[in-house]
């Protein structure tokens, strides 16, 4: 709005001064070199302004004249930048594709192109390491190492490099580096603890996750969990290395970061009864039981005091299974406790009550009627049964590995037999159809108040 009102002003400026010129045009004389010029004064005004434009007109073609090398040379640069960068997407569709040699062509088109851009470098890296050509690609990362913005990237592909190799120190020097430069890059922290888990050096692993944590490259309950398995391990180190004190701080450590952690309660439990503080062990022993009714919390429990004669066991259990008297486990660890202690109705009571629960009934259900019926008078038929039934009855519940699935009979930080950590978790058999109709049968039969010829039941 005020432009269009000034440019208004200035048009009846104009046009006022045109009026005035025609009103008092007056004249105007000029003689030169024997030249004599009469005009008038508006014919002079217009004069001087063709003039003043033609001398635009004139400087800015001047100007177009002494620019045009440099327009013409950045349109051959914006060209020449232009093809750069399409090799450029070519080789990195290339690697995506995995055609080393159409990369390493692209790559080296590129670097002509773009006088030798980090980006370039990176695809020549990549396309070396893609071809097997690890000298080469060693070469190339390690040239981007001292450019600030390809540092990180370099120091992944050495990384890769340093693991291709079997090179561990190198791997975790990279990797703590990366770690260094970038807390936040995921690939870098996890690259770091995968390392240090490796070497089993598990205080620095747990230094790792801890500022992976803060990093936000670990959720807090993930975080938690990796923590109480690390602090057991170290702790299962401790105690193999007669550090007992130490053993117990990292194992309570553990089952603060995760309460329920089974393997973390059980030596917590064990290292409390050997440093005397038998009591303590036994209550935090009945806390983890009522969370996780675990069998090793159970037999941690029993093994408080050893050597204890059956019937002081089974009443000293029956204290614990009060606080969960219609659990499965419960009632199996009772029954086998009774049995021990010689009092059969218990022992036959709990048994039938644990069958009942039972959505499975596995191996230790089987064992555990077998030997009921052959301690029984009459009882043979019984045992026959039952031992028929073992042999088809799924495994008891197990530690087993998730990755290459190794079933060992304890729990460790890392599988004996593929080495992966934390991949031990325990597992209970899912029921079949057909072992949901053997419950049922078994829960009949339990029912029945005759003996069922085994000819029936069978399968």
């Amino acid at each position: 709005m005020i432009r269009f009102i000034i440019l208004f002003a200035f048009v009846i400026l104009v046009a006022v001064g045109a009026a005035w010129l025609a009103d008092h045009p007056g004249s105007i004389a000029l003689a030169w070199a024997g030249w004599r010029i009469e005009t008038s004064i508006p014919v002079l005004v217009l004069l001087l302004l063709v003039l003043m434009g033609a001398s635009a007109l004139v400087y800015r073609l001047w100007l177009w004249l002494v620019g045009s090398p440099g327009r013409i040379g950045s349109a051959l640069r914006g060209n020449r930048k232009e093809k750069g960068y399409k090799a450029l997407t070519k080789g990195m569709a290339a690697i995506a594709a995995g055609e080393a040699q159409v990369a390493s062509r692209a790559a080296e088109q590129a670097e002509k192109l773009l006088n030798g851009p980090p980006m370039a470098q990176l695809l020549r890296a990549q396309a070396a390491q893609l071809a097997g050509d690890d000298r080469t690609a060693e070469t190339y990362f390690r040239a981007m190492l001292d450019t600030k913005e390809t540092e990180l990237v370099a120091l992944r592909g050495l990384l890769i490099q340093a693991g291709r190799l079997g090179d561990h120190e190198q791997a975790l020097a990279l990797a703590m580096r990366a770690r260094n430069l970038r807390p936040g890059a995921g690939w870098a922290v996890r690259s770091l603890f995968d390392l240090q888990v490796s070497a089993e050096d598990w205080t620095a692993a747990s230094q790792t996750v801890a500022g992976g944590q803060r990093a936000g490259v670990y959720t807090r309950e993930n975080a938690g969990h990796k923590l109480a398995v690390l602090y057991t391990a170290d702790a299962l180190a401790k105690e193999a290395a007669g550090q007992r004190r130490d053993a117990l701080t990292h194992a309570t450590d553990a089952l603060k970061q995760d309460p329920a952690h089974v393997p973390a309660a059980v030596l917590e439990a064990r290292l409390l009864a050997a440093s005397g503080k038998e009591r303590k062990a036994n209550r935090h022993l009945t806390s983890a039981w009522q969370q996780t009714r675990h069998p090793a919390i159970a037999e941690a429990f029993l093994s408080l005091k050893p050597g204890e004669n059956p019937a002081a066991r089974l009443a000293r259990f029956e204290t614990l299974h009060k606080s969960t008297p219609g659990d499965e486990e419960s009632l199996l660890v009772l029954a086998r406790l009774a049995l021990e202690a010689d009092d059969l109705m218990k022992a036959n009571e709990a048994a039938q009550r644990a069958i009942d629960k039972a959505e499975t009934i596995d191996q230790r259900h089987c064992r555990l009627m077998v030997s009921l019926a052959e301690r029984s008078g009459d009882g043979a038929v019984k045992a026959r049964e039952w031992l028929m039934r073992l042999a088809d009855a799924p495994a008891a519940p197990h530690w087993q590995c998730d990755s290459c699935g190794e079933t060992p009979a304890d729990w460790h930080p890392r599988c004996p037999r593929c080495s992966t950590f934390d991949s031990l978790s325990w597992r209970s058999v899912q029921p079949s159809a057909d072992t949901v109709l053997l419950v049922d049968e078994v829960k009949q039969d339990a029912a029945a108040p005759e003996e069922v010829p085994v000819e029936t039941v069978a399968r």
